[in-house]
């Protein structure tokens, strides 16, 4: 394997607890440097994994010495970073939430090759995820015909640090928390596209704190209706529930999250998918979420030296970022 060295821009909670131990384990990949504009984050980070801090000084410079970038700083803030790596022909990890647009999706990735910038959707790589990709695909219940989604955790909380400004963080609890799981009910469903219909939202200054939408996703198969509901007013039933021709399943999305088949009355648990031997075979399937972490790397890496685009490609999420559009522009009126 091709050695590779990795500069990393932004000294956070996800960097410190997920990326670095991630990326540590990768045979061929070392550390170049860490920066971020908060120096004590910066020097603890150091001190915890040996990675050299960088100075501000020298950013500019040392981004000639990497050849990949990982940027993992509020997403109001990337764009210098990312004309710089375009400029400078350096790969990138970028941190969701991505776009919120399909045209900003494009011309973020415009000047990279499609196998040379990627977006953190490590939850495509869940077991519970894969199984459920698989299920749709292979189709034993049947088609599938709708899909509901729901998130709430009440907090008495607010958005602290940027995810209190809606320039920093480009949207409330849909785009920080939620961006995930639109991204696994596109990439479960195969979707050729999504469409929003309704949205009702309690927000302020541009943060989102309590929506219901409707959407439809188009398939091969036809188009299939997708209800959400995502708070954090509101303790509500977590999980995402997919109906099918001959059954229902649900599962709270967790990596090793059970997945319950149950009949279209939706009462009685029939099995636990999860537990089914023949879904050993299927590949690159996260348990933990750090696995789900490495999975991502080594992905992002061997399509790197292959030239080739994979799950971890931006490419493969602009539907992601056309959804959201949608949402944003309903939630901003």
């Amino acid at each position: 394997m091709k050695g590779y060295r990795i500069g990393i821009i932004g000294a956070g909670s996800i960097v410190e607890s997920n990326h670095l131990p991630a990326i540590a384990s990768l045979p061929g990949v070392k550390f170049a440097w860490i920066y971020d504009k908060n120096a004590v984050r910066s020097a603890l980070v150091s001190k915890m994994y040996g990675v050299p801090a960088l100075a501000e000084d020298a950013f500019d410079h040392a981004v000639g010495d990497v050849d990949i970038c990982l940027l993992a700083i509020p997403y109001g803030t990337r764009k210098p970073y990312i004309d710089l790596c375009r400029r400078s022909g350096k790969a990138i990890v970028i941190e969701k939430p991505f776009a919120f647009s399909k045209e900003e999706h494009l011309a973020t990735c415009e000047g990279f090759d499609d196998w040379a910038i990627a977006v953190n959707f490590q939850r495509r790589y869940y077991r519970s995820v894969a199984i459920l990709r698989h299920i749709v695909r292979s189709r034993p219940l049947g088609g599938l015909r709708s899909i509901r989604f729901i998130q709430g955790n009440f907090t008495l909380k607010g958005g602290s640090g940027y995810l209190s400004s809606a320039k920093l963080a480009g949207g409330g609890v849909i785009a920080e928390s939620s961006s995930h799981i639109l991204d696994i009910i596109l990439s479960v469903a195969a979707a050729k596209s999504v469409r929003l219909q309704e949205l009702r939202s309690l927000h302020m200054d541009g943060l989102d704190y309590d929506s219901i939408f409707d959407s439809l996703v188009e398939t091969a198969e036809g188009e299939v209706p997708v209800h959400c509901e995502i708070s954090t007013l509101r303790n509500l039933a977590n999980g995402l529930y997919l109906e099918f021709d001959n059954g229902l399943l649900t599962c709270d999305l967790s990596p090793d999250g059970k997945i319950f088949l149950r009949n279209k009355t939706g009462s009685g648990i029939d099995l636990s998918l999860t537990e089914v031997a023949s879904y050993e075979s299927i590949q690159c399937q996260a348990t933990r979420i750090n696995e789900a972490f490495l999975i991502f790397w080594q992905q992002f890496i061997l399509g790197l030296g292959r030239k080739e685009a994979n799950l971890t490609s931006a490419c493969t999420s602009i539907l992601t970022s056309s959804w959201l559009e949608g949402i944003y522009e309903k939630i901003s009126i």
